[in-house]
């Protein structure tokens, strides 16, 4: 059976040029229409073409769809992981014709047997050619390991649902100040406001972290010495007392911002799993009050730690 193609809808590619002011990116020139292959596997193919307009898409050509999306998918976590984005228009269609048709124009485009807007293949985020060539081990993991590929999706939509800033610097200087400073009305109107978001992302990264685990937690895990040995066991590199430097846990309450708080990863997931219970279920333990509720910081938190042990299991891998 031949290949199909199937073309990725917000991403842009261009040229990538380094200089002494940074990375940049430009448009193709006319004679650059087909700029070629970025990845290849046994299994599929990443291209770059220029469909429309002066920049490439990204253009999978796999067997099957089954295949595309999981290259499709891999792809977008990837950037999620990499690159903080998360744009709400990214997705795959296929490309009608054969795969050996270098020239397909715009109105080639099907989907559900309607013709694509021009203007999709022309928006979207813009990223050098030499991008996908230097993540291509990881992308070609992500495709591959269906437990990391599970993890980053849960991370994917529990941004989505609520977008905590993950980068280190924005920490410091600004997700740390601001929930320290609300006035206390301020805080508890948030809270009020995005309750729901707040359970459902925290419920979503800590399946995420069951995910990259690969452990399915209970309550009576942490009732015996099983425990210990079955976190050891997780994720190369990392055991029940590996130290994690928390983020937002407590900041409200901090005196000095710049003071660094460490928790072991075994307190971790099980304060969490405490969490996840409440924001999933809304069932309250002996160890937490009533009046307890699921908070901005403990979500970004979740969030923070998923990505911590994405990190540590990738890291083990490549």
């Amino acid at each position: 059976m031949a290949n199909e193609q199937y073309v990725i809808v917000g991403i842009l590619v261009g040229k990538g040029k380094k200089s002494d002011f940074g990375y940049s990116v430009h448009p193709y020139e006319k004679e650059e229409k087909n700029v070629g292959l970025l990845i290849e596997t046994k299994s599929w193919k990443l291209l770059n073409r220029v469909i429309t307009g002066n920049y490439g898409s990204l253009v999978i050509e796999a067997e099957n769809f089954k295949t595309a999306v999981k290259v499709f998918e891999s792809i977008k976590f990837m950037l999620g992981l990499i690159t903080h984005y998360f744009g709400e228009d990214l997705t795959v269609l296929r490309l009608r014709g054969n795969g050996e048709d270098m020239h397909a124009k715009i109105f080639d485009l099907h989907h559900f047997g309607n013709e694509l807007d021009k203007d999709r293949l022309t928006s979207g985020i813009v990223l050098g050619n030499d991008f996908f060539k230097e993540q291509e081990n990881l992308i070609t993991l992500i495709s591959s390991d269906k437990r990391l590929r599970t993890a980053l999706a849960c991370f994917y939509q529990a941004q989505e649902v609520f977008y905590t800033n993950l980068v280190g610097s924005y920490i410091a200087s600004h997700g740390r100040v601001d929930l320290h400073w609300y006035e206390t009305d301020e805080y508890s109107y948030l809270n009020l406001l995005h309750n729901e978001k707040i359970c459902s992302s925290l419920t979503t990264a800590y399946r995420g972290i069951e995910a990259i685990m690969d452990v399915n937690f209970r309550m009576r895990l942490f009732m015996n010495d099983e425990f210990k040995s079955v976190i050891d066991n997780c994720i190369d590199g990392v055991t029940w007392n590996t130290k994690y430097l928390k983020a937002f846990d407590m900041v409200r309450y901090e005196q000095d911002l710049s003071k660094k708080r460490y928790s072991k990863v075994s307190t971790m997931v099980k304060r969490l799993l405490i969490a996840r219970n409440r924001a999933g279920h809304g069932k309250v333990y002996t160890d937490q009050k009533k009046n307890n509720q699921i908070t901005i910081e403990r979500t970004h938190e979740s969030k923070r730690f998923l990505e911590f042990l994405i990190i540590k299991y990738i890291d083990s891998k490549v």
